[in-house]
């Protein structure tokens, strides 16, 4: 008698399990709410203005939250994309302004598109981890193979690249373990009674840079177009059309923070002392791109700025086979209208700017290349 009431009570235990397992699996399909991924609660703090220029960045008085989003991940450990499907008809190879966002613009032009695209985008890689990722996961077959090339670092990656392909690792945790409510010591970054950034925006607010960003803006053609930096690109997407097969090929051209909102900074401000701590491109001994510290007068930025832009644009003109898709003049006019498409604190965009480029690429995209 005893064994018969153990077994009814295991049964019944058992049985209320089960039927407890099926009603959260019932919740979760009602609710598309999916198990797995990893969260992602990026803040403020987080910014890479604030980890890249230790005590130079004013923290915000707020620690707004600006990405919570779930990351699932697929086999190979790039971000799964909005629509997946067993072949896509194409694929989009970049850094962390393609791996990244709370819905990257991968995603926004998959939607745009109504057609699956692949994110093989990873943070820190630079166009020479794109012709390996090129090489390991872009086979034949697809309409149109998508490069995402930031002016802001993508140059100088190519200097120092290869490292990132060694260290490439998953993303296992949130940006922060610190709660968003703590204050910004805990984030690691310091107060002191003087910050150089944020600069003042009349219309767009507050606003910090990278200053080698600025820096990396300030050269002439010449010093572009005869570097070692630029020859490395020319040879890196020379790489990549020769596995592309029939497929367009775009260059998506992402313009930095600096080059974008810098304009805008109020003169009066701490702009000039951000110029008074500038710096000049130059070629060093070895061919490659380097920074030569000094003052730098606006006038002399201003009108080097878009030099990389014009170098890298009749490079690709000269390039059968690729067409530009040039993100510049999008971001451009939206920023004249006070419209923030990066975040104030960090390089990167926000969600408008990931819309922006997404339905930007899409437009061309849509027109088909010359191929």
């Amino acid at each position: 008698m005893k064994n018969r009431n153990l077994l009814i009570n295991i049964g019944l235990m058992v049985g209320g399990t089960a039927i407890g397992v099926i009603a959260v699996l019932v919740i979760l399909s009602a609710s598309d709410i999916e198990l797995g991924g990893t969260r992602f609660i990026f803040t403020d703090y987080n910014g890479d203005n604030f980890a890249h220029q230790q005590g130079l960045v004013r923290p915000p008085a707020t620690n707004r939250v600006l990405e919570d989003v779930t990351i699932f991940r697929d086999e190979d450990g790039f971000r799964r994309p909005a629509i997946a499907a067993d072949s896509y008809p194409i694929i989009a190879i970049g850094d962390s302004f393609t791996d990244g966002g709370q819905t990257p613009w991968i995603d926004y032009l998959a939607g745009a598109l109504n057609m699956p695209v692949r994110n093989l985008g990873w943070r820190g890689f630079g166009p020479l981890e794109y012709v390996q990722i090129m090489r390991d996961y872009g086979d034949d077959g697809h309409e149109w193979i998508l490069i995402a090339f930031f002016e802001g670092n993508d140059l100088g990656n190519i200097a120092t690249s290869q490292e990132a392909l060694k260290t490439r690792e998953m993303l296992t945790s949130s940006a922060t373990a610190v709660p968003p409510d703590a204050p910004a010591e805990a984030f690691g970054i310091p107060t002191r009674d003087w910050y150089l950034y944020p600069l003042s925006h009349p219309n767009l607010g507050d606003i910090a840079y990278l200053s080698s960003y600025l820096w990396w803006l300030n050269g002439d053609s010449e010093t572009y177009a005869q570097s070692q930096n630029i020859r490395m690109l020319r040879e890196s997407l020379l790489e990549i059309q020769a596995m592309a097969g029939d497929a367009c090929l775009g260059l998506v051209y992402i313009p930095s923070k600096e080059h974008i909102y810098f304009p805008y900074a109020d003169p009066q401000g701490n702009r000039q002392y951000v110029l008074e701590n500038g710096g000049q491109l130059v070629i060093n001994g070895a061919g490659w791109l380097d920074i030569a510290d000094g003052a730098v007068d606006y006038a002399t930025w201003d009108a080097n700025k878009d030099n990389l832009h014009g170098v890298v644009t009749d490079m690709l003109a000269d390039m059968d086979g690729w067409t530009l898709i040039d993100l510049l003049p999008a971001f451009l006019d939206v920023a004249g209208d006070g419209v923030q498409t990066y975040y104030p604190y960090d390089s990167h965009w926000s969600d408008a700017g990931h819309r922006l480029a997404g339905e930007t690429v899409a437009g061309v995209v849509q027109g088909g290349c010359e191929n």
